[in-house]
């Protein structure tokens, strides 16, 4: 067995215990609601909110997280409520740097979610690091319609 191994098993558990510390919102027992879209942010990514509000949730009990590309390296994200219809706009894209030279395969995706918790990871460049895809992660647990801030850590991804 090589050291590399029992190390990822290592993490894998952390985050696995980490995410089931945050239980998830109920479930949703009906069809999901058309997002509310009229206004803001939301109207102008209607069609892209709409598609994925059909596709049921993925996050936290009744939630959508959605996300599509917004040029080279950048991702839009939101939070639609299937429940209630609402939609949280993330405030600012996130961004990520590539190079040919990286090892894609032991990079995290954008964004770690479940639907069995209310913890999310969401990964990002912010520029420190010009060797690492992401540099930096935020974790934030869903709360009262908004994510909640719970700590930053800088990573090597």
């Amino acid at each position: 067995m090589t050291p590399i191994l029992p190390l990822a098993l290592t993490l894998l558990l952390a985050r696995s215990t980490e995410f089931a510390k945050y239980p998830p919102a109920a479930r949703l027992h009906k069809p999901a609601a058309t997002p509310d879209v009229r206004t803001g942010r939301a109207h102008h990514y209607r069609t892209r909110l709409r598609e994925e509000a059909k596709e049921g949730a993925n996050y936290d009990g009744h939630y959508r997280v959605a996300m599509w590309g917004c040029g080279s390296n950048c991702m839009e994200w939101a939070v639609i409520d299937l429940a209630t219809v609402k939609v949280w706009m993330a405030p600012e894209p996130v961004e990520s740097y590539w190079s040919a030279d990286f090892d894609s395969v032991n990079v995290p995706d954008w964004m770690e979610y479940y639907k069995t918790s209310a913890l999310l990871y969401v990964h990002a460049w912010t520029g420190r690091r010009r060797d690492r895809t992401f540099d930096m992660r935020r974790v934030y647990v869903w709360k009262n319609g908004a994510p909640q801030l719970l700590r930053t850590e800088n990573v090597d991804y």
